[in-house]
């Protein structure tokens, strides 16, 4: 195999790699319930998210402001939930349930609600450092053994 080639597989190795974790990060970021900002005008008519009680993530869509989330549920105590501790640390910290049966979610800003294998999704692609590091690794691997390894080079002819 000739140099060129080589080359050439190389760099599409690196591309194909890089593609599959802009799919999957792309996944991460836009799966999920929207849910819009409730105001007290809104009354009754606020935009709310009906929680079947799996795990959520719940993560603000305004760049740097934490959000405030009333959970009323059906069968149980009301309670404020904060997206700080879901944005701000290193692992996601899903919110549990602490009743049974269903509830209303309305916020304070504009959210995104994850809840089920989407949670488990934007936790392994945004928030895992092995993950992200080792994808640049499969990425740049063959770069690295053609440059160390100097397949291709030429005999000087005596």
């Amino acid at each position: 195999m000739n140099r060129k080639t080589l080359i050439g597989i190389t760099i599409g190795w690196g591309v194909l790699v890089v593609a599959i974790f802009a799919v999957f990060l792309g996944i991460a970021m836009f799966s999920g319930t929207s849910l819009a900002k409730a105001s007290p005008a809104d009354g009754p008519d606020a935009p709310t998210y009906r929680w079947n009680g799996e795990p959520m993530l719940i993560t603000s869509t305004e760049n740097g402001k934490s959000a405030t989330c009333h959970v009323v549920p059906d069968d149980g105590e009301p309670r404020d939930v904060n997206t700080f501790r879901a944005e701000g640390q290193r692992y996601v910290r899903p919110v549990t349930s602490w009743f049974s049966g269903s509830a209303d979610v309305t916020c304070s800003r504009a959210v995104k609600i994850r809840v089920g294998s989407e949670v488990s999704t934007y936790e392994l692609v945004t928030k895992n450092r092995v993950v992200q590091i080792g994808a640049a690794v499969v990425a740049a691997a063959p770069f690295c053994a053609v440059s160390v390894f100097g397949v291709g080079t030429r005999k000087a002819r005596a």
